[in-house]
């Protein structure tokens, strides 16, 4: 009886401990955060996270913000996603094309993916973030483009079939009726740069519509902030505006659909009407910018910030500075990358990015390691020259 007593003490001592490892982790990895402030050594740092995370793999991160019982979450959930791993790998890839000379890292993210025989993915994706990774996929100088066509091929075809059964891409069939910011920056650029890459124009139609309908349907009138989402047969709003990474995710969408369009020599109606969409959303999002060049995760509010959405800015900032040699977005880039500095572990890893929505009108509060928020953030200093 004793035995079977003190059995199950462990047992109960073991899985609270398992709940609150993950806290731990988090505290010792915050000791002495923000200390790296040598530009060049917080540059080396970053980049030094991307380089691993490029060879062996984004790490995972959590379903939900569950804090309770996670042991038995964890083995209910063996086998499934624990994380969204396209858009995280494709953020990482963003800043490798940016680094230059990582063609073996990226060759080792693209053997993870792509079959090197046929160019076909290994497992055909459904979800659409994978569209996120098709982009940077055929933006990397170090993939060849027709070796991956028929990968390529297949997003495209899976996009483009979802447009011709709903009108607009949805998020996912389950929400079919339901448009979402998210979903114009993970395909948008993606339809942009196949048609231009592979001379299929009819896809930049497909990718401004998706653009035109959100920026009239998904906008508030007064602030020009977008919501999360709205119900595409209704228009009826859906979440909150001034979720700032959905602000983030616009922002890319019609940044790298623009840089990906200006690869071509043609499309100079759609270029100008992208440019002027993305200066304009620079200066709305300006407003909403901290002192210290935090983005807080609702921008209406006051509320802790986030360096996904951050970072993610942060990028769109420098290229358009880039394209345009305007010194203030330089400067608003710069600004950002400067906080970002602040969020950044003693380790290069960047800290304090919001984890994923759970649903409409569910968001996380639990801040943390998101790969993505590094990845941009490598870019951005890249793009900029930090």
């Amino acid at each position: 009886m004793l035995t079977a007593i003190i059995i199950l003490l462990l047992i109960v001592i073991f899985v609270l401990c398992f709940d609150f490892l993950d806290a731990v982790l988090n505290w010792l990895g915050r000791i002495k955060i923000g200390t790296i402030t040598d530009d060049g050594e917080w540059t080396s740092a970053t980049r030094k996270v991307i380089d691993k995370w490029l060879n062996k793999g984004t790490p995972k991160l959590p379903l939900n913000d569950n804090k309770r019982l996670k042991l038995f979450s964890a083995i209910k959930n063996i086998g499934k996603t624990e994380s969204t791993a396209y858009w995280q790998d494709a953020a990482v890839l963003k800043a490798a094309s940016a680094m230059g000379d990582r063609d073996e890292g990226v060759f080792r993210l693209l053997d993870r993916y792509i079959e090197t025989e046929s160019g076909k993915w290994k497992t055909e994706p459904e979800r659409i973030d994978s569209a996120m990774l098709a982009y940077e996929m055929l933006c990397c100088d170090y993939i060849d483009n027709d070796m991956i066509k028929p990968a390529m091929d297949y997003t495209a075809s899976h996009l483009e079939k979802l447009y011709e059964k709903y009108g607009t891409i949805p998020y996912n069939e389950i929400s079919k009726d339901v448009r979402f910011v998210d979903t114009v920056g993970m395909v948008c650029p993606f339809l942009m740069k196949y048609a231009v890459v592979y001379n299929e124009s009819r896809f930049v139609d497909i990718a401004l519509e998706q653009i035109e309908e959100y920026r009239k349907n998904g906008f508030e009138k007064e602030t020009k902030i977008p919501g999360h989402c709205f119900n595409a047969e209704t228009q009826a709003p859906l979440g909150i505006y001034g979720w700032a990474r959905g602000c983030a995710w616009w922002a890319v969408g019609i940044t790298d659909s623009l840089k990906s369009l200006m690869e071509s020599k043609s499309y100079f109606i759609e270029k100008a009407k992208l440019l002027k969409y993305c200066v304009e959303f620079a200066g709305v999002m300006k407003k909403y910018q901290r002192d210290d060049g935090a983005f807080e995760r609702m921008i209406f509010t006051s509320s802790l910030e986030d360096s996904s959405a951050g970072a993610m800015l942060a990028y769109c900032f420098a290229y358009l500075a880039k394209l345009t040699d305007n010194d203030d977005l330089e400067e608003l880039s710069k600004k950002t990358i400067r906080h970002l500095k602040s969020c950044t572990r003693r380790g290069g890893v960047i800290d304090y990015a919001q984890g994923d929505t759970m649903g409409i009108g569910f968001y996380a509060d639990g801040f943390r390691v998101v790969p993505a928020a590094q990845g941009f953030a490598v870019a951005a200093a890249e793009e900029i020259g930090f």
